[in-house]
């Protein structure tokens, strides 16, 4: 019988968007739409919503840095607000877009984990 993956090692592998069982099949079937199960070792993601944790995560993150910049473009007094807007906005979506799938990927694995654990 094959041993179950560390919680760290399934967490990272949700991460990257991978099985947290095995880490081989894809978690994602697209952008953000969850397989329903591992091509590789066939366990089940059924069941497992994340709802809206990753995009509060993901905002959450996100904003810290999205200010961060602003605050930093803003205090150095050298640019326009236009051109600190045409700066701050497109990194705010891009990080955004390139986040959310690793956000739920790493909550997708956290609730595969915790339906595997027994209850005590």
């Amino acid at each position: 019988m094959k041993s179950e993956p560390s919680s760290v090692t399934a967490l990272l592998r949700g991460l990257t968007r991978k099985c947290p069982n095995c880490g081989v099949g894809a978690l994602f079937a697209s952008y953000l739409k969850p397989n329903d199960s591992c091509e590789h070792c066939r366990e089940s993601f059924a069941g497992l919503d994340a709802d809206d944790g990753p995009a509060w995560l993901t905002v959450g993150a996100v904003t810290i840095f999205a200010v961060s910049l602003l605050f930093i473009l803003e205090s150095s007094g050298r640019y326009s607000y236009a051109l600190e807007m045409l700066i701050v906005l497109p990194t705010t979506v891009a990080l955004v877009l390139c986040l959310l799938p690793l956000a739920k990927g790493f909550f997708l694995s956290a609730l595969w984990l915790l339906s595997r654990k027994p209850n005590s």
